[in-house]
């Protein structure tokens, strides 16, 4: 009886819990929804932790060029056990204050160093951002295609189940067929399975979105947002151009290109002198004498002499490291190119799609309404009618397609460019 209470309330606080973490969201917007994912996406958890580490990287060699204070302090007891009498105690306290007066630059070098990859690690946390909202902006648009290719099915079993009933009234009447009939029910059937299936694909969707936005709830999502054509951009030169002042990746390897270049002049002085400064206090004081307070101040000066190649080693591998980078500089500008002209043809090619879609919907329409006319008054053949409702439901995909495409060509402009999402652009 306990085991079987005790199943209940486990069950009880398993759905409880379940119920607490799904969560529908209804009528999300594009601009929620990047506002979503912008604000919860890990991969951006993970960028601003590199900039703050950036951050404190620069902050320790700051502090490792600046004074450093010490304080020291000792008691002792010192005696011999053959001779107690002996015994004495002494306390020391002492203080050391240091600084590097002269190192020919290199902690200066090694901050602009860091500098450089600070600004870098601020590049990388942009280039983030503007991924993450270009996928989610691309997640949000396919589960609206998903939404109207349900709606496309719905309509077309809508039609298929009307053309049905005709069929079944005309066979009782006698005006036509059994086989119309049968032929009527195998493609509403059909339908039907084809309506099961654009239902599991917003499901898939929803959780391709909800990966998008970085959530970790569980339930339904809705969109509120419509397929709609995208503003067109033709200078494609005047794009390239842009892109080279904006893209975060591409500013991030021209701050790595600084760093390299300093980098082999900080290599290059690794076996210059150094001189530190120091001056100290201490006090000693030892049972049975009177306490001594004593001061000194010095300068030492390191010239390394011999490094066994040390130097030369570090040169050359600065040196072959700015070389890699400089490649990766070149080989992005070609990617950019690429990237950008690809987006800009694709959008183009489906605003023409877009056009020449909406027309075939318009016609595909037409044609449906003169089939179920024609079937109605006894001229038309049945084959008329599922002919045009699946020529209608495949005009109605192709347009939203065509739509949906120049959503995502110009989300990859925008992610080309280095811009996020005009819905959200600061």
């Amino acid at each position: 009886m306990r085991k079987f209470i005790f199943s209940i309330l486990l069950l009880f606080i398993t759905l409880s819990a379940n119920i607490l973490y799904a969560q529908d969201i209804e009528g999300l917007t594009l601009e929620e929804c990047l506002t979503l994912a912008l604000n919860n996406h890990p991969s951006l958890k993970r960028a601003k932790s590199s900039v703050r580490d950036m951050s404190a990287q620069l902050e320790s060699i700051r502090a490792s060029n600046r004074a450093t204070l010490g304080l020291t302090g000792s008691a002792r007891y010192n005696g011999d056990f053959d001779y107690w009498e002996d015994r004495y105690n002494s306390e020391t306290a002492s203080i050391t204050l240091s600084k590097t007066l002269y190192d020919t630059g290199r902690n200066r070098l090694q901050q602009e160093i860091r500098k450089e990859s600070l600004k870098g690690s601020q590049e990388t946390e942009r280039n983030t951002q503007v991924s993450v909202a270009a996928n989610a902006k691309r997640a949000y648009y396919d589960l609206v295609l998903k939404y109207l290719n349900l709606d496309v099915e719905r309509e077309k079993l809508n039609n298929l189940e009307a053309h049905l009933k005709t069929a079944e009234g005309f066979y009782e009447v006698g005006n036509s067929a059994f086989i119309e009939v049968t032929k009527a029910q195998a493609d509403a059937a059909t339908a039907r399975v084809s309506m099961l299936k654009a239902e599991n694909d917003i499901l898939v969707s929803m959780e391709a979105l909800r990966v998008a936005m970085g959530s970790d709830t569980a339930g339904n999502i809705t969109v509120s947002g419509q397929l709609i054509l995208p503003e067109i951009e033709d200078d494609i030169s005047a794009l390239i151009a842009a892109a080279m002042n904006d893209r975060p990746d591409y500013r991030k390897l021209l701050h790595d290109v600084k760093a390299g270049e300093l980098s082999i002049t900080n290599a290059a002085r690794s076996n210059s002198p150094s001189i530190t400064g120091s001056a100290g206090s201490s006090l000693n004081k030892r049972e049975g004498s009177s306490a001594t307070n004593e001061y000194n101040a010095g300068i030492s000066i390191n010239i390394p002499v011999l490094d066994g190649g040390a130097m030369k080693a570090s040169v050359e591998s600065a040196r072959a490291q700015l070389e890699q980078v400089n490649a990766d500089v070149e080989s992005l500008k070609q990617q950019i190119t690429y990237s950008i002209r690809s987006a800009a043809l694709s959008l183009s090619n489906a605003a023409d799609r877009v056009k020449s879609a909406e027309a075939g919907v318009k016609y595909a329409e037409e044609n449906l309404e003169l089939a179920q006319g024609r079937y109605e008054v006894g001229v038309g053949d049945p084959l008329e009618i599922s002919d045009a409702v699946s020529t209608l439901a495949s005009s109605r995909y192709t347009y939203y397609q065509a739509l949906y495409d120049a959503q995502t060509a110009r989300a990859n402009l925008d992610e080309a460019l280095g811009h996020l999402p005009q819905e959200v652009a600061e």
